[in-house]
């Protein structure tokens, strides 16, 4: 197995960027690096390359846009960066192409259209006749699932790494879905553990506890009857504002209904198949089944009952006309958590009847 060390090279410079480079797409941490990695190629050919911003879709967009692409009076380099062009009129793309016909030497652009609208204008774009040609970037957005895991897999090749669809799946469900966030905890991980492949115990062990609380990390310590651990996560995601009351009670409501859909599959189902059918990663199932044997049917019919009345709590109130102080919102919620997360007295088929009741085993 390769050490860090035995991986490390000297530094290539980067390469040079085309003259135009079209970013084709709205996530912003994909436009971003793209314009800083333009950038970076720009300067390492001409260290004291000017970066020049023009907003497209401004009223003022057509003259700043000839100013930035017009050469400067002493011929500094420049590498400008046209933002927002899907929302910018004729008039502007005109004064692009102008532009890009006859562009100066020492001059580049990086131009970014979301894609969705004015593919006219895009195709226009794709066939301007720049020296050279045009290096068409993608940079949509990246969703959940299969497409979050592609990008970070790939993110890991690049550097030479694996990480495995497991490790991909929880590094989403530790950290949630912001891009940029991802991709820095992917370089933190590579960085601190040296081993391949990544994968999701190793993300666990790093990120546990470091990362801002989900509703989903609520759920899962809830419905795995770890109650301490899932009231301190209600509380530390409550006072950092990562948690919200019907948040929560909306990530509990999903947690349950995959482990009802769960329970429902036949014994020695595939993971891979109990997964589609409880719509959750493949890693997952392992633990919800360690989770849904550690309840009965009773119970998780009565925990459903209990958390449609706490919905309705944490929203306002019982009753017509009832309004719930903050404070008893979250005494609702608490109250649910530590009856169903397993804390004071768990009786086999009790029935919750809300804060301020007493578990009934006796029917």
């Amino acid at each position: 197995m390769l050490s860090p060390m035995s991986r490390t090279s000297t530094p290539q410079p980067p390469p040079e960027p085309a003259r135009l480079t079209l970013l084709v797409g709205s996530e912003e941490f994909l436009v971003a690096r793209a314009v800083a990695r333009a950038i970076a190629g720009a300067r390492g050919i001409d260290p004291g390359v000017e970066r020049r911003d023009v907003d497209a879709a401004e009223p003022s967009a057509v003259g700043a846009l000839q100013t930035a692409m017009s050469p400067s009076l002493f011929g500094e380099a420049a590498v400008v960066v046209v933002t927002g062009l899907a929302d910018a009129p004729d008039p502007v793309h005109d004064a692009l192409l102008a532009g890009l016909a006859d562009l100066a030497d020492g001059t580049w652009v990086v131009a970014q259209h979301a894609g969705s609208r004015n593919k006219r204008a895009l195709d226009a774009l794709r066939a301007a006749p720049v020296p050279g040609g045009v290096v068409e970037v993608p940079c949509a957005e990246v969703k959940r699932g299969r497409p979050m895991r592609d990008l970070l897999e790939a993110e890991a090749r690049a550097s030479g790494r694996r990480l495995t669809t497991d490790g991909a799946d929880a590094l989403v469900l530790a950290l949630g879905s912001d891009v940029s966030l991802l991709v820095g905890a992917l370089e933190q991980l590579m960085a601190d553990e040296p081993e391949d492949p990544i994968d999701a115990a190793v993300v666990t062990a790093t990120f546990a506890g470091v990362a801002e609380v989900s509703g989903f990390q609520l759920a899962d310590a809830v419905w795995e009857g770890r109650g301490l651990l899932a009231l301190q996560r209600l509380r530390w995601g409550m006072a950092s504002q990562t948690v919200s009351g019907p948040g929560a009670v909306g990530s509990l409501a999903s947690g349950l209904r995959a482990m009802v859909r769960v329970l429902g599959t036949p014994r020695g189902m595939a993971e891979a198949d109990v997964a589609r059918i409880a719509g959750v990663p493949p890693f997952k199932v392992r633990t919800l089944r360690a989770a849904v044997s550690g309840w009965e049917t009773a119970q998780l019919a009565d925990a459903a009952v209990a958390l449609a009345e706490v919905d309705a709590q944490v929203k306002g109130g019982l009753r017509p006309g009832e309004s719930l102080e903050p404070a008893q919102k979250v005494h609702a919620l608490e109250a649910f958590l530590m009856h169903h997360g397993g804390l004071g007295e768990r009786r086999r088929r009790a029935t919750w009847r809300g804060p301020g009741s007493r578990p009934d085993a006796g029917r």
